[in-house]
């Protein structure tokens, strides 16, 4: 059976914020973590999302790498790089209905979970085609997408660590 194996990125240079599209690097920790954990994987190529912290993990890896846009981390619009404290301070009756139905809600300027789940549409049907054994470097939001398209996993409960491994036979 064809293998695919989902990766999280490692730990970015911002913490403790919205991140989604903010564009950043990995931490010092991070680039230590990719560099032990992302040698031992072999495959015969990457796919990684377009943003550096993604791209600097798959860098460790010994493959082929393939840049898929549709990786990108879900876009959160106005919420980007704020706590959520300040996201509460400044949405609170948005932030309750978000809280309520989390994939119903679209931070302002943001993007709705429907349009990342087209996009990892998109993604699976280039990834299927092969070869395999492939790796996705990609966010916690679009892996557990990925989760919920392959294996019917609810999103809500997905959970995945910075570097973290998720093997699947498709």
């Amino acid at each position: 059976m064809p293998e695919l194996y989902l990766v999280r990125h490692a730990e970015p240079q911002l913490k403790g914020v919205m991140l989604g599209r903010t564009d950043c690097g990995l931490s010092e920790a991070g680039s230590r973590c990719a560099a032990e954990t992302m040698p031992r994987l072999q495959a015969a190529i990457v796919y990684s999302s377009p943003l550096r912290r993604a791209r600097e993990t798959a860098s460790f890896i010994a493959a082929p790498i393939v840049v898929l846009d549709e990786l990108a981390e879900i876009g959160y619009g106005d919420w980007e790089g704020k706590r959520w404290d300040e996201i509460e301070a400044a949405w609170p009756d948005l932030v309750r209905a978000k809280n309520d139905n989390w994939f119903s809600v679209t931070p302002p300027n943001g993007e709705s979970w429907s349009e990342v789940s087209l996009r990892v549409s998109r993604a699976l049907e280039r990834i299927r085609q092969g070869p395999f054994p492939a790796i996705v470097v990609a966010h916690f939001g679009l892996n557990a997408e990925l989760m919920r398209q392959l294996q019917g996993t609810e999103p809500l409960g997905f959970n995945q660590q910075y570097c973290e491994v998720i093997r699947i036979e498709l």
